[in-house]
Formats: C-alpha cells, sequence, structure tokens
C-alpha cells in the first residue's frame, strides 16, 4: 500500500482550552510545600485537589470507581491503544520506570493507570490486550466520552479526537502529563512532558522515601492480565542500503496483540552531496505507510502531524525517534512478534526506491 501523507494541525479550540486548563493547574502548582524534598520533575499541590465522578471499566471488565484509586499511589497516563508513538513510548519510560524502582524496593505501593482517550475503540478487550503487554500489574481504564472528558478535566487533561479519514480511521490529541493521585485518591502532583527515567525515579523514590511509613504493600485486587515473557534487546541492524541515501540504526517497537499501528524509528543519511525528496513508502505487509511526527506542544498537547513528503538534505542525517519523526505502519497482515523482519521501501520523487529489511525488537535504552 502507498504512502498517504497529509499536513494537519492541532485543533484551534484544544489549544484554547488547553492553555487556560494548563494555565489554572500552574497557578496552583507553584508553591510546593518547603517540607517536601526538592524533586526534578514532580510537582506537588500546595494542597490535593480531591475527585468526582470516577466510573470507569477495567481491561478485566470490573467496574473501577473512586474506591478504587484509594491505598496506592497512582501514576496517571491519559492514551489511546491506536497511537503509534507517544503513547507507547511513555508506557515503555513506565515500564522501565517500574523496573528502576523495583530493584532498590522503592516500587512500593506505587501504580500505572492509562485511562483511554478513546472510549469508542478502546474496549475492555481491547486494553487486556494492549496494557498488560508493558507490564502486567499496569490497569487500563475505560468509561463513558463524559466521563472520561470530566476526569481528565479535573486532572488538567484535555483531549480531542480529529476528524475520522474516509476509512473512519481517526487520531486523538491529547495531554502528555503524568498525573500523581495520593492513597486517598486525589490529585497531588503533576509530572509534565518530557518524561525522562533517572529524572522521575529520583523523583518518587524521594517521595517514597518521605511518606514511608504510610506505605501499604502492593495489592493486585485480581486486576493483573497475564503476560508472556518480557522482551529483550536484540542488537541492532547494520546499514540497510547503499548511498545515495541510507538507512541505519532500524528498528521497529513491538505492539500488543491485535494492534492496528507500529512505529518504526531510524536514521536516514544523505552523503549524496543533494537534496533528496521522499514522495511515498509502501511494505507487503501493512495496508498504508505514513510519515508522522509527534509534536508535543508547549501546553503538554501531542498531535500528529501527517507529511505529503518529506526533504532530506545534502550531506545531512535526519533521525526518526520516539514522540518525535517516525514512520507510522497500519493494519499489518499478519502478527509480528519481536523478532520479526518487515521490509519497507522508501520512494524518492526521481522513481528511485530504497528498500530496507527491519527487525522488530524493543527500544534501545
Amino acid at each position: 500500500m502507498m504512502l498517504k501523507f497529509t499536513n494537519t494541525t492541532i485543533a484551534v479550540g484544544l489549544v484554547v482550552a488547553a492553555a487556560i486548563a494548563m494555565g489554572v493547574l500552574t497557578r496552583q502548582l507553584q508553591n510546593q510545600p518547603k517540607s517536601l524534598p526538592q524533586f526534578e520533575k514532580l510537582i506537588v499541590l500546595p494542597q490535593a485537589k480531591s475527585i468526582d465522578g470516577v466510573d470507569f471499566v477495567d481491561q478485566s471488565g470490573n467496574r473501577f470507581s473512586a474506591e478504587d484509586l484509594k491505598g496506592y499511589w497512582s501514576i496517571v497516563f491519559f492514551g489511546f491503544t491506536h497511537c503509534p508513538d507517544v503513547c507507547p513510548t511513555t508506557m515503555h519510560m513506565l515500564k522501565q520506570l517500574k523496573a528502576k524502582l523495583s530493584a532498590d524496593d522503592h516500587w512500593g505501593n506505587y501504580r500505572v493507570l492509562m485511562v483511554s482517550v478513546d472510549p469508542a475503540r478502546d474496549t475492555p478487550a481491547k486494553l487486556a490486550n494492549y496494557v498488560p503487554f508493558f507490564d502486567p500489574e499496569f490497569i487500563g481504564l475505560s468509561g463513558e466520552l463524559e466521563a472520561t472528558t470530566s476526569f481528565a478535566r479535573q486532572l488538567g487533561i484535555l483531549f480531542v479526537a480529529r476528524e475520522a479519514k474516509p476509512d473512519g480511521s481517526y487520531d486523538v490529541d491529547h495531554g502528555t502529563a503524568l498525573i500523581l493521585l495520593n492513597p486517598q485518591g486525589e490529585m497531588a502532583g503533576v509530572i509534565s512532558a518530557p518524561h525522562k527515567v533517572d529524572e522521575i525515579a529520583a523523583d518518587l523514590r524521594a517521595l517514597a522515601n518521605y511518606y514511608a511509613a504510610d506505605h501499604l504493600a502492593p495489592q493486585s485486587k485480581g486486576r493483573a492480565v497475564p503476560l508472556a515473557a518480557p522482551v529483550t534487546a536484540s542488537a541492532a541492524p547494520e546499514a540497510l542500503h547503499a548511498a545515495p541515501l541510507q538507512v541505519i540504526d532500524a528498528w521497529i517497537r513491538p505492539a500488543a496483540p491485535q494492534a492496528t499501528s507500529l512505529a518504526a524509528y531510524f536514521e536516514l543519511v544523505n552523503d549524496s552531496g543533494s537534496d533528496l525528496k521522499i514522495v511515498a513508502a509502501q511494505s507487503p505487509q501493512f495496508d498504508e505507510v505514513m510519515i508522522h511526527e509527534t509534536v508535543i506542544s508547549d501546553d503538554g498537547t501531542a498531535s500528529m502531524h501527517h507529511y505529503d513528503e518529506l526533504a532530506v538534505p545534502a550531506d545531512a542525517r535526519l533521525a526518526f525517534s520516539p514522540s518525535g519523526m517516525h514512520l507510522m505502519l497500519v493494519d499489518p497482515e499478519a502478527p509480528l512478534p519481536q523478532g520479526s523482519i518487515v521490509e519497507i521501501t522508501l520512494i524518492l520523487d526521481d522513481g528511485r526506491r530504497l528498500t530496507s529489511n527491519i527487525e522488530v525488537r524493543p527500544q534501545p535504552e
């Protein structure tokens, strides 16, 4: 299937509303209690904020209410399963965060909640195939659009679905901040993007030590969904094509079962001495291939931009990386487990073709 690029922009209404919401949130968070540790990324509210109308279903089909927020420090991320880049990037980061804090016994009763901003498509069954892919103890939540919108707004997160394409597919622009809820089920803090594992781990480690006397033993509450053994990194592939354009350090992020889109990352090297222009792409293993860029605005909203063509300047390198430019691979013909090889062809405006065989493997550390 040929590449289809369409330039799009963030909905003006979302930007304005998000700016207002984030402005209010910023004023709330300006003064942290002086007795707290100094944090790198975590901003703690001077006074915890209560939350109303918590009405979700988890990936196991169990009702999830305000009572289920209690007893844990919850790290809340708003995303959706059709997201090819920023959502799996964030979920992978949270997986790394849990592993880092668990290694020195600081995970305690922290837990991760992913709230879907696409409830029309993200059924409990869909979340059951997606969320535990990153960690079997992570919890996925979905609910009615009205309840989800209310919950998100209370936490300073806004989202909006874009206009559907002719095939019915659509993107969702959404806030990328991580929200921290305390064991009373109240909003306690926020961690804005970009998310760096070491910084967040240091903050949560400090917070865990500060509240050590209040920590409870982690409980599963029967919400974990079994997962196969964790994936392990494999060696990076060699350069996959000769001049004038090379694809190097290429990899495709492993996707949850039944995923409808994957993302490919690599570096394009143009050592031809002339500008080159990519105008199309194709893969026999996917229905559609698109060049996307994840753009995170100043208010923390992530949106997807599509490109009709992509220029690679002479004697230059162009990086495709998580939460940035990436190749979106839509509707795989068959499941692609770790170790699978995907054939991708980039087509230049002069008709030349660059074919690469890219491995599905975990994100390089």
